[in-house]
């Protein structure tokens, strides 16, 4: 591992991918058509720029994303100058000019160009959303807007692509990787006001990306011109109280302050540019179909004869919930310094959030502690592009990451975990416990129990990452039609994890520890990177885990007019730092109970090599069939590889799960579509693609020896596999008599033979003692047949429809989906047992109407835009999970069982009235927010720009 280091650092130090396009074209003599050589092609506010050859063609490499005007100039003709020129990341843009004989002086001639419907060099399925786009729609989050793009799912938050699970997609920011490498998922988001576009990447992208099996998702900023600017915006629903109904629905407390501004660092000198961004976001409540209660005097007359019985009241606003807000602030920026042929940018952000996650109906008396989360999140890079001449460039970057995470703890110890449970230390700030570690005497009520009195929030947990990446690409275009492109990156990271699931234990342990071993005493813990007590450490048993991951690739991109050919080739490089056991069936353990080191061996690195092939075939211009084969390799989220040597140890003899040897996951995609254009302003887009997907994670139990002094446990290992076929349909409707709009359609069908790595199926239960888990080929549970979303844009530009109506617009969203698939079992308190074949049933399909209206105008040299933003205009209560036990969203159809009305006919002899209050505390403590989408929510808007 070592030498493979050093040769990368010294020979491929990584890649920021590209972060740039290409723009190509021709100039010729408007009246003969013959190429003019030597004219002068230059992108108006960048140094950029080309003369053309001797066939009058143009090329112009390491564009940064955005809208540019271009301008020709030569010596006898009219200069000629087209504007709305959009360049993509990693695409080509075609340019083409037809000059017109000069007789007198005269400006030039303005040419503002219509974009394209169809790119026909592109060989994959890619997305693209501009500035301008986010702009209209009634969206606010990349997340949000990603997942309106066809083959993408959205559960619950997290971002499925094409059947592949959450940790297999990778998110940049500006070329920095900011997934969350433990779990999955992204650790931060661009500001919306930053985005100069949004590029997503479903299937089939190209040699230089590596680490995503199921695509990327990459945000690029906006940069400074030569002339400074600022925008101001502000939305908020905070113009009623919190949790006022209003027109069906609640204000949450919500409100979004957003500023930017950019320009050139020295007013004289153009250069120099900067663009920064700052936001603070903060809710109140989360928007969710909150259900109350307001209940006086509760006993539970079951318990009354004894004199055991508490009489309380539960109180639980309906619509908004309690002691719950997050509050997160946001800067993002970048520099650059044009020195041609060098460019230096330097880019980084700065996250920082901080929040209550909400007290529940349980624990309402002792809200003022419910859990408190906090998150820090640092990214920046600096890149150095030289450009060697007007056909090659190479490009070295560095960037550094570091994300700190605290989902739980409690609001006034925070850190302090030893404080959790000391009785001396709560009633300091008026909290009495029992006893050190002895939490409060609750609440006892129809069989649930409710917090008495407020006690301190038992749980605390805390996860650092951070990495440093060094890569670089070389970017070499020879002659017209081949672009050859090299490079590698190479990532270290340290990782540590610190989770404490009874942090009130540890007063207790701290006054015993002189006496007896802490791992006799607690165990709940998983850590590696700090201590028993949450200190940091950095040797040891318990040391922070260094994985590594690299890679190298090479890639040729063939244009010809009728053909497109993107041939790569990837070599990947997985050094987890972890370990595997040597027997996994006999597993020895030393004096502490503790694995001995001589039972695991470490785990060595894996290399692999996939190749990436792309076509594309312009049978016209309006006409573009293409094609895409690849294969894709990446290591599965770490959750599943690391765990402190105690937790491993308790997993072995416990039962629980510890991961074995996993090596890297791996894709085979085929992609086959066309692209047509019909008349002027319409064109789709017709995608079938097909997955196989193998050595995803799976729990799998693992059985002893006979001589083993362990029983069966279960271990995280290589066995799942899914296959991932389906279609995608993209519609384009380019402005037309004030009308643009856009479709996008996902048929799918992900069959696999487990949705996530702790998934295992059981059939069985206590009663019987017999166990058999199953393995066999179902839908995922995030797999959706039919997902849609269709965006209409109605907009009177300038001068158009009279002083009142010009520059309004009304941009309205509507998406539908079919559900999620999901198995019906029974049995409500033990192993559940399945009613069907797995992941049979499929929740109701949903639908939701959002809308924003808007109006712009000038104040003197200030531009105004006002909107009304709503989501879910008709205040759709939809469906998104259910109980497996009644496929109801309400309602787990426990009551409805033969114990259930056994319990509840327990309370009938003490009267109706018991028996009602029964079954309905029962149906409101089982209630599940989290079952239903996004309700109603009304804001407003204001954006100023100068």
């Amino acid at each position: 591992m070592i030498k493979l280091a050093i040769f990368m650092l010294l020979f491929f130090p990584l890649i920021l991918f590209a972060q740039t396009g290409k723009i190509v074209g021709t100039v010729t003599d408007a009246r003969t058509g013959e190429p003019l050589i030597g004219a002068n092609v230059t992108i108006e506010g960048t140094l950029l720029g080309t003369a053309t050859d001797i066939d009058g063609n143009l090329l112009i490499l390491n564009v940064g994303p955005g809208t540019y005007g271009l301008r020709t100039t030569y010596i006898g003709y009219q200069d000629q100058v087209i504007e709305n020129i959009r360049a993509s990341v990693n695409l080509t843009t075609e340019v083409n000019f037809q000059l017109r004989e000069e007789v007198l002086e005269s400006d030039a001639i303005v040419i503002v160009a219509e974009r394209p419907l169809i790119n026909k060099n592109v060989t994959n399925s890619i997305a693209i959303i501009s500035a301008e786009d986010i702009e209209h729609l009634p969206l606010r989050s990349v997340r949000s807007i990603v997942s309106q793009q066809a083959g993408i799912v959205n559960q619950g938050g997290d971002l499925y692509i094409r059947g592949s699970r959450l940790d297999e997609v990778a998110f940049y920011m500006d070329g920095v990787l900011v997934n969350e490498m433990v779990f999955g998922g992204a650790t931060t988001w661009a500001i919306n006001n930053a985005i100069e576009e949004i590029q997503i990447q479903v299937g089939g992208y190209s040699a230089e990306y590596g680490g995503a099996n199921g695509g990327i998702i990459s945000t690029h900023s906006k940069v400074g011109g030569e002339n400074y600017h600022i925008n101001v915006e502000l939305v908020t629903d905070n113009f009623a109280d919190l949790g006022e109904e209003y027109l069906g629905g609640y204000f949450y407390g919500q409100s979004e302050h957003v500023l930017t501004f950019s320009g050139p660092v020295i007013p004289s000198y153009k250069n120099l540019k900067f663009f920064v961004a700052a936001n603070n976001l903060f809710y109140r409540s989360l928007p969710q179909f909150y259900l109350g209660i307001d209940e006086k005097g509760v006993y539970d007359p079951t318990l009354a004869a004894s004199g055991q019985a508490d009489t309380f009241d539960i109180y639980y606003p309906e619509g908004y919930r309690v002691n719950s807000h997050q509050n997160t602030y946001n800067i993002q920026g970048n520099l650059i310094w044009d020195l041609n042929p060098i460019t230096l940018r330097f880019n980084g952000s700065y996250r920082y959030s901080e929040g209550r996650n909400g007290a529940d109906i349980k624990w309402y008396n002792s809200r003022d502690r419910a859990g408190m989360n906090q998150g820090e999140t640092i990214t920046a890079g600096l890149k150095f592009t030289h450009v060697l001449s007007g056909r090659s460039f190479y490009d070295v970057s560095v960037t550094y990451f570091d994300d700190f995470d605290i989902p739980r703890m409690d609001p006034i110890f925070k850190h302090n975990i030893t404080a959790y449970g000391d009785s001396i230390e709560n009633s300091k700030v008026g909290t009495l416990l029992e006893g050190d570690s002895e939490m409060p005497i609750e609440f006892q009520a129809y069989g649930h129990s409710f917090k008495s009195r407020v006690q301190p929030y038992y749980y605390y947990r805390k996860q650092r990452q951070n990495s440093w990446r060094i890569a670089a690409n070389f970017l070499y275009q020879l002659g017209k039609h081949n672009e050859i492109k090299i490079g590698g990156d190479y990532n270290t990271y340290e990782i540590r994890r610190y989770e404490n699931n009874g942090p009130d234990f540890i007063a207790g342990l701290a006054r015993s520890v002189a006496d007896r071993d802490p791992r006799d005493i607690y165990t709940y813990l998983n850590n590696y990177g700090y201590d028993l007590y949450g200190n940091r450490i950095d040797d040891g048993i318990q040391a922070p885990k260094y994985p590594v991951f690299a890679g190298l690739y090479i890639q040729d991109k063939l244009e010809f007019s009728d053909l497109i050919v993107n041939a790569g080739l990837r070599f990947d490089y997985f050094f987890t730092d972890d370990e595997e056991f040597v027997n996994p069936h006999n597993i020895k353990f030393d004096e502490n109970d503790i694995v001995d080191p001589s039972a695991i061996r470490d785990l060595d690195a894996f290399t692999r090599l996939s190749p990436r092939l792309g076509f594309s075939f312009p049978v016209t211009e309006k006409t573009v069939f293409h094609a895409q084969y690849g294969k894709f390799y990446q290591q599965s989220r770490l959750r599943d590889i690391y765990k402190s040597y105690d937790e491993a140890s308790d997993a072995v003899k416990g039962g629980g799960g510890v991961g074995y040897g996993i090596k890297p996951e791996r894709t085979t995609q085929y992609e086959i579509g066309f692209r047509q254009q019909l008349g002027h302003s319409f064109a789709f887009d017709l995608t079938a693609f097909y997955k196989d997907i193998k050595d995803q994670i799976r729990m799998r139990p693992i059985y002893a020896a006979p001589e083993a002094n362990h029983g069966l446990y279960y271990a995280y290992v290589n066995g799942d596999f899914e296959t991932v076929k389906g279609i995608e349909i993209k519609v384009d409707l380019r402005r037309t008599s004030r009308v643009a709009g856009s479709f996008d359609y996902t048929f799918s069908d992900a069959q696999g033979t487990g949705s996530k790595s702790w998934n295992i199926y059981r059939v069985g239960g206590e009663a019987t003692g017999e166990i058999e888990f199953l393995q066999q080929i179902a839908p995922v549970s995030f797999n959706q047949t039919h997902r849609g979303s269709m965006i209409l844009d109605y907009r009177f530009a300038p001068n158009d429809g009279g002083p009142i109506l010009q520059r309004m617009g009304l941009n309205m969203l509507f998406q539908f989906t079919s559900g999620f698939n999901y198995t019906r079992v029974e049995d409500y308190w033990n192993w559940p047992r399945p009613l069907e074949s797995l992941n049979f049933s499929t929740t109701p399909w949903t639908y939701r109407l959002d809308m924003k209206l808007d109006k712009s105008f000038m104040v003197g040299p200030v531009d105004v835009n006002l909107y009304l933003w709503v989501t879910n205009v008709l205040n759709t209560q939809n469906v998104v999970q259910v109980f497996n036990t009644s496929s109801d969203a309400y309602d787990d159809g426990f009551l409805a069982t033969a114990t259930g009305q056994t319990r509840a006919d327990g309370y009938a002899r003490f009267g109706e009235d018991k028996k009602a209050l029964f079954e309905k505390l029962y149906r409101t403590m089982t209630y599940n927010p989290a079952n239903f989408g996004t309700p109603r929510q009304i804001r407003l808007g204001l954006r100023l720009d100068y």
